[in-house]
């Protein structure tokens, strides 16, 4: 019985070249976390919510992808899993390129997932929340006691995102940016075509500065940023040691 549930877009074009030691020659989707693939838990988190399709968005080394798509398939023959499409960038796009590379797939809202932050949230409440603020983008949101590694997004009392503070400008407790998004398809027409465009830097940004609405929806599930060798350890332990829980939101 399907859920209802948009879609999952999921960049998973990066090269990881913060995590060299431990992605040398795959994409950093595919970074591992004891015996399986990041891309492998996050396929399971996404299952566990009632999202039914993804779509991958590569790039560099997504043959790698592929192979892991094939042997996903090989391994889950009988079970239930995600109906999954691809979207291969012919140049490195950025994150807005990259997801305005794919708008032939986005005929509805879709989730949006960085493909190296990992986040417990809650898909049902994100699309309540998208739609009663009626949002152009809503942003899964945590509460991180120091900032500084991630910089900071700025809440009304209203859910609505004032602004973004980049790491330089930003220290001790507070909101940061989840890495999961719910976005509306009207986006990608605002998201210039055929270059490099980084939605964190210029496409958000644009959006405040045109007065779109963008929500934000605190969540109470785990955060992880893989992309350091020390944060990559710390996720493999919290996976080794506890299962993922369903997620409330604050």
């Amino acid at each position: 019985m399907s859920t209802g549930l948009p879609p999952a877009f999921i960049l998973a074009g990066g090269l990881g070249t913060r995590l060299a030691a431990a992605v040398p020659d795959r994409p950093k989707a595919l970074a591992p976390i004891g015996a399986r693939p990041f891309l492998d838990i996050v396929f399971d988190q996404l299952l566990g919510l009632g999202i039914e399709r993804v779509v991958l968005l590569l790039g560099a080394r997504h043959e790698a992808i592929l192979r892991f798509l094939a042997d996903r398939k090989s391994r889950r023959q009988g079970r239930p899993d995600l109906y999954v499409q691809t979207s291969i960038e012919p140049a490195p796009l950025g994150t807005g390129g990259a997801v305005r590379f794919a708008h032939r797939f986005a005929s509805e809202p879709f989730f949006l997932l960085n493909g190296d932050t990992y986040l417990d949230f809650d898909a049902t409440a994100l699309v309540t929340c998208h739609q009663e603020k009626d949002a152009i983008v809503t942003l899964a949101v945590s509460h991180q006691e120091d900032t500084a590694r991630f910089g900071q997004v700025d809440v009304s009392p209203e859910g609505f995102v004032l602004g973004f503070r980049e790491k330089a400008a930003s220290s001790g407790p507070g909101l940061i940016n989840g890495g999961v998004y719910l976005m509306d398809p009207s986006l990608l027409a605002l998201i210039p075509d055929g270059r490099p465009v980084s939605l964190e830097q210029e496409t958000f940004p644009r959006l405040l500065s045109q007065g779109k609405r963008m929500a934000a929806l605190p969540q109470r599930g785990d955060f992880f940023d893989i992309g350091t060798p020390e944060s990559h350890k710390a996720f493999a332990a919290f996976i080794g040691q506890t299962p993922p829980t369903r997620n409330t939101p604050l």
